[in-house]
């Protein structure tokens, strides 16, 4: 195949005089049933080896829509993804770019927006319809509990645009945790997703969450001119900045100063553009985690409902959890359940926090910084803390209670740190799979680490000398690990900054199998060996700001996704990316803490769409061997007399074990003008509605290697040897 041959016309030429016979007609494919848990694999009632290209719809989930309901405006998550009206064209779109499967965003909140005993229905019949309509274009779903950073009314404002500064210099930082104008409104928001209002509210009882307040930075909520110059101060000394930069922006930031008010009007959360330092920095945020996972042992006064904070919250979520599988449990496209999206495990600040309190409180503090920093600089930097409320001013129970370090149990917070995933998250899989069960007894559970601090130090849990890796769930039989891994695309730390500067050169040759390996290392240390399906992974599409993006076509973002997709592919392994959203801008992308991730765009144009939109086998008749494609993105390393096999896939699986076709799709994208078919045995028909390419092997010897391989036309090459040629309903077969 890689000779040089006489060009395209004597391809065409070879076309026409090749033995032709009509394509059989079409058998019906194999209908979607639901998958079993064999091994390392999941199978489906055919005894096909089935495999995952997905897409996770959508990123705009986490944003509610607001309606008017009487005198009340109220949150609605029903157009989310999209009106049911949409769900036909959107899916069918997405079986036509490739995909086989959608992990669809649920959200809690959704399911019980007013207290843990009472259901939308309407919400859960909405579901319902979503995966039937996913169903008739053959798409798996996999329903996923999502949440980050906890709750939609988890929140901090900030100034996007501030009035001086660089995007990323300390000014432009500073004057973000401002209004813009005296007087006036912030623009922008960092905030979580998932839990409803009244969750949230029984883990910070001390708040008043409808305060007017709410979600302005507790930073600068206790700040008069006075203690704002302690903060001026501070910075002056530790940066050297020079008086005339520090006047400038000190000017505009004391007369935009938004007032002061109770600390329990509002969170500690601060405006990172990365949210995940805002997620692994938030003493609120560690909090309403060990409320829901361990809050019987990290605050064990308090209750709600008449039960400890953990079961109050566990009992609502499962609850959640049987009314999603109740509505479902007769569908055949059901994938499995994802119970709750990237859960926080880290409890090293909350443990810090507590332990400060109680080994002298504000008092340890400043001699800790007099000591570390000086007599001087150590009362400035306390000062400055102080003030900026990130340390309470003194001990007094009301102090603590306003801030809400008076009811935790230090050592129980401590303990936390190591084991978490064995200790609390497993039983919350066991409860919410028990429910699950009892309504869906077919369900597959995907499940998620998270990365205590521990944990951190060895990958996921698979190596940390002290941690304790989590086991399988007892009483749920059919488990898969579904973990997420991202390089390092997030924005630098800070708040309110600009997009990383990657080129296309610097990413083009990152090989990501080593940290995909140990990301999903967990599933065989200590799971019990059980298959894998990356839940998450993918990339921004504004490097260098969304314009120098557009102009080089998403150049270095369809680099990155190449690299993981040929590091999936090395690994034959599931994927489902990051992310499908229906709304999708410039400005904000889309629509969550200005994450943009969507491989579509505003017009709803695919963004380095051949970088992902890539043939894969979803089903196979035998034990997977090995898999390739070489996108337009592949690095070639030139042979002499070799013609480069420019989108070249190639499945490779063991002896035949049922009688069902291997399946492949086959995205138009990649082969505008048709491709050849190379078969170890059988033959294959195609389905060019479907875009599916049917492979029925013959060969039944045990240790037989059957394969399909697929090339487009190229003028420089002849193609020899192949056994089919389709384009669109067109079929060329040789006998």
């Amino acid at each position: 195949m890689g000779q040089r041959g006489p060009g395209l016309l004597a391809t065409i030429f070879a076309l026409a005089a090749a033995a032709c016979t009509s394509q059989p007609p079409v058998a019906a494919p194999a209908p979607m049933t639901r998958l079993t848990v064999d091994r390392t694999y999941l199978r489906d009632a055919h005894g096909r080896y089935v495999f995952f290209q997905g897409v996770n719809v959508a990123g705009n989930t986490k944003v509610a829509e607001f309606e008017q309901v009487g005198f009340e405006t109220k949150a609605t998550f029903m157009n989310r993804p999209f009106p049911l009206s949409m769900a036909d064209e959107e899916f069918e779109l997405l079986r036509q770019k490739g995909f086989n499967s959608v992990r669809l965003l649920v959200v809690w909140e959704a399911i019980q927006p007013d207290g843990p005993d009472t259901f939308d229905e309407t919400y859960l019949d909405y579901l319902r319809e979503l995966v039937i309509a996913a169903g008739r274009h053959g798409l798996y779903v996999l329903l996923d509990m999502h949440q980050d950073m906890f709750s939609r009314h988890l929140f901090v404002k900030y100034t996007s645009q501030p009035k001086l500064g660089p995007p990323g210099s300390v000014e432009a930082a500073m004057l973000a945790l401002v209004p813009r104008e005296p007087g006036g409104e912030y623009d922008d928001r960092v905030q979580g997703d998932g839990a409803p209002k009244w969750a949230l509210a029984a883990c910070l009882p001390e708040k008043r969450i409808d305060s007017k307040w709410w979600g302005t930075p507790r930073l600068v909520s206790g700040l008069d001119a006075a203690s704002a110059q302690k903060v001026v101060d501070f910075y002056t000394r530790f940066t050297g900045a020079p008086a005339a930069q520090t006047d400038a922006w000190k000017s505009i930031f004391l007369a935009n100063l938004p007032g002061t008010f109770p600390v329990n009007e509002t969170t500690d959360l601060m405006p990172f553009t990365g949210w995940a330092i805002t997620h692994a920095l938030s003493l609120d945020l560690a909090r309403s985690y060990a409320c829901l996972l361990a809050g019987d042992k990290a605050f064990p006064t308090v209750t709600a409902g008449g039960k400890n904070l953990k079961d109050y919250l566990q009992d609502a979520f499962a609850a959640s959890w049987g009314k999603v599988a109740e509505r479902v449990a007769d569908l055949p496209n059901v994938m499995g359940y994802d119970v709750i999206n990237e859960p926080g495990g880290n409890f090293i600040p909350l443990t810090a926090a507590a332990g400060f309190v109680r080994a002298g409180g504000p008092s340890g503090a400043q001699s800790a910084l007099v000591n570390l920093l000086g007599a001087a600089d150590g009362q400035l930097a306390y000062d400055a803390l102080v003030a900026l409320r990130v340390l309470p001013p003194d001990a007094k129970p009301e102090t603590l209670a306003a801030y809400g370090l008076d009811k935790l149990d230090v050592m129980a917070v401590a303990s936390m740190n190591n084991g978490f995933d064995q200790n609390y998250m497993r039983p919350l899989f066991e409860r919410a799979g028990r429910a699950i069960l009892a309504k869906d007894p077919r369900a597959v559970l995907f499940i998620e680490n998270t990365l205590s601090a521990l944990s951190l130090l060895g990958g996921g849990g698979e190596g940390a000398m002290f941690e304790v890796a989590m086991t399988h769930p007892e009483g749920i039989p059919q488990v898969v690990f579904a973990p997420h891994w991202y390089p390092d695309i997030y924005p630098m730390p800070g708040f309110n900054m600009p997009s990383r500067d990657f080129t296309g050169p610097q990413m083009r040759f990152r090989d990501y199998q080593p940290k995909l390996e140990e990301a999903r290392g967990l599933a065989k240390h200590s799971l019990g060996n059980i298959p894998v399906v990356f839940g998450e992974f993918g990339t921004y599409w504004n490097y260098g700001g969304i314009e120098r993006s557009r102009q080089t076509l998403y150049e270095t973002s369809a680099y990155v996704l190449n690299d993981y997709y040929e590091a999936f592919d090395r690994l034959f392994q599931s994927n489902i990316l990051w992310c499908y959203s229906y709304e999708n801008s410039y400005r904000t992308g889309d629509g969550w803490n200005r994450e943009d991730f969507s491989i579509l765009d505003p017009a709803h144009a695919p963004r380095g769409e051949l970088s992902w939109s890539r043939p894969h086998a979803r089903a196979l008749a035998g034990k997977p061997i090995s898999r390739h494609f070489w996108s337009d993105y592949h690095y070639f390393d030139p042979q002499k007399g070799v013609v480069d096999p420019k989108r070249e896939f190639e499945v490779r699986y063991a002896s035949k074990e049922t009688g069902a076709p291997t399946e492949i799709s086959v995205p138009a994208a990649q082969y505008p003008e048709g491709f050849y078919v190379w078969i170890s045995d059988g033959r294959c028909t195609w389905d060019p509605k479907t875009l599916t390419l049917y492979h029925q092997p013959t060969a039944d010897d045990p240790g037989f290697e059957h394969f399909v391989r697929i090339l487009p036309p190229d003028p420089a090459r002849e193609a020899l040897g192949w056994s089919y040629f389709f384009k669109g309903d067109q079929v060329v077969q040789k006998n």
